[in-house]
């Protein structure tokens, strides 16, 4: 199962009154017991390197870019593509009383990032004052995007840990699976998608006002002559 996300749940799951969940409480864990399987959860994050490039002009940028305005010069902008990949596999057994059957589900979350792209207008010739400013802005928006990989992981896996608490998931017969592929779907998709968010937000921070005045008014001012408009 894959999903992307271009660049909503707090940290305290809610789960909706509607959504059957696979169930692994005391009363029904006792029917698994025969065995040692364990439900496990595996996270990994990866990311496939960075791209700079200047083959477009800080005008063409703007169509590019999700915040500027009509008119805008965009002289830099940095563009990621996020995938999640959830794989579910594991055992299933009949419980003791045959009714139900036990699921020690093997749930494994890939959190990738494709290259991450980092545009600096045309207009800079490489290695110049200008260049480098716009260049050296965008690498935080960059660092700010890899550190939040582990962040995430570590939020999506105390979570998962705390829900599952490494026990077989019990459910009607023929069901288990379908149970938590619902619940993966419903919960789990939509929490990592809001954490993907969270990121966003600290990106914007990053284009405060203050922020962008300092890149504008770098390099003695050349980007805020060169076209008469704020940094965006």
């Amino acid at each position: 199962m894959i999903s992307r996300i271009l660049f909503y749940c707090s940290f305290f799951l809610c789960f909706p009154a509607s959504l059957a969940l696979a169930d692994n409480n005391k009363s029904t864990l006792n029917r698994c017991e025969s065995t040692s399987e364990k439900t496990e959860i595996s996270i990994n994050t990866g990311e496939q390197g960075v791209q700079v490039s200047s083959q477009y002009t800080s005008k063409n940028l703007n169509t590019k870019s999700l915040s500027s305005l009509a008119g805008d010069f965009v002289v830099g902008l940095t563009s990621l593509e996020s995938r999640t990949v959830i794989d579910i596999n594991g055992p299933i057994w009949e419980d003791k009383t045959k009714e139900g059957e036990c699921f020690a589900a093997k749930i494994k979350i890939q959190l990738i990032y494709l290259p991450i792209k980092v545009f600096v207008g045309s207009e800079f010739k490489e290695g110049s004052c200008s260049y480098n400013t716009i260049l050296e802005h965008e690498m935080l928006h960059v660092q700010l995007y890899k550190d939040s990989l582990a962040t995430i992981e570590k939020i999506i896996k105390d979570l998962m840990e705390r829900r599952f608490a490494g026990k077989p998931i019990y459910a009607e017969k023929n069901s288990a699976r379908h149970m938590l592929e619902n619940e993966i779907d419903e919960v789990w998709r939509p929490l990592i998608k809001s954490e993907f968010a969270k990121v966003q937000i600290q990106q914007n921070e990053l284009d405060s006002e203050e922020n962008i005045s300092k890149v504008t008014w770098s390099c003695l001012g050349e980007i805020q002559s060169k076209f008469g408009y704020r940094y965006n």
